[in-house]
């Protein structure tokens, strides 16, 4: 039978219709879906599958609503691709890797309760890419006054702070327009979530990539709330133990997957800039103080209740 747009073939058993922001092209982000996915298939013994329609069939600025009217069963996705609609799971980029904390201090169930009650979707997981989060690549090298000042970069709202506390101008592209726009001169550098310069090619035209990182690079997965309510328990609580320990693992999966590719780019002649410590600082600070912003614009007073939580429980500023 249908229930939504999920087809479950006997009970406990169902094919779920995840809508990606990221296909396999964006291999360590797509990889926190496949390991979520993974896990399922493990604690449900092959009951629950997925099949994955990736941007190609909607548009990453466009795939909450469908998936809130259940034209799809389930969204992985950055928050910050519905920032204009209600996005207060992209603060939590601004919150420390700590997934056993997070759940604790009731930060956890304030995003999901959030998005039941506005999008009509449950969370079942919310997990972090890797310790690294994201960070800035460029052509040319830091300027001896430690700096990228004059010169403009990519980057979506998130980054803004941070290019600017950098001296630098933003310049906002689709993500598959950085490889062509540093080509041909349109910007000078691009952020981007720290693991994914191989995949995507970009070490081909930039040549340095800025170290420390900032951020924690997060991505939820939601289920259509009246999909999610035609499920039984058994199959609902397969879905809530993956999140679990899909969040557990992958800082440290992620963390694998970011050594091997610095050392990937290390061997191609990648260089790493080291910002100064009081530059490190400034970064970080900017991006957490643009993250906040960002989610008190797009989610009001919800997010000025979570900025708080997080900060009594000592994992933000």
């Amino acid at each position: 039978m249908l229930i939504g747009g999920l087809t479950a073939t006997a009970s406990v058993a169902s094919d779920i219709r995840v809508l990606s922001s990221f296909d396999t092209s964006q291999l360590p982000t797509y990889s926190v879906l496949q390991r979520y996915m993974d896990n399922v298939a493990d604690i449900s013994g092959g009951k629950t599958t997925f099949t994955v329609f990736g941007p190609e069939a909607v548009s990453i600025f466009e795939q909450l609503e469908p998936v809130s009217n259940g034209v799809f069963d389930a969204l992985y996705t950055h928050p910050v691709f519905h920032a204009g609609n209600g996005g207060l799971a992209l603060a939590v980029d601004a919150i420390d890797v700590d997934p056993v904390a997070r759940r604790a201090s009731g930060v956890w169930d304030s995003v999901d309760t959030y998005y039941q009650e506005t999008h009509n979707l449950k969370m079942v997981a919310m997990m972090s890419v890797s310790m690294a989060g994201y960070h800035l690549f460029t052509k040319e090298p830091l300027s001896e006054a430690g700096d990228l000042a004059g010169r403009k970069v990519r980057g979506t709202p998130t980054y803004f702070g941070v290019i600017e506390a950098l001296g630098a101008e933003p310049v906002v592209l689709p993500g598959s327009e950085i490889y062509s726009a540093l080509q041909t001169g349109i910007v000078d550098g691009a952020g981007w979530p720290a693991a994914g310069m191989i995949s995507m090619k970009h070490y081909e035209v930039a040549a340095y990539r800025l170290r420390p990182t900032f951020g924690a690079a997060t991505q939820p997965v939601f289920i259509n709330l009246d999909v999610w309510n035609g499920l039984d328990a058994e199959e609902q609580g397969y879905l809530l133990e993956a999140g679990k320990l899909t969040e557990l693992e992958m800082p440290w999966l992620g963390n694998a997957i970011q050594a091997d590719e610095d050392a990937k780019l290390d061997e191609l002649g990648v260089k790493v800039e080291m910002l100064s410590p009081e530059m490190a600082t400034k970064v970080q600070n900017a991006f957490d103080a643009g993250i906040w912003a960002i989610a008190k614009e797009s989610s009001g007073e919800a997010a000025t209740a979570l900025h708080e939580q997080a900060k009594a429980a000592g994992l933000t500023e």
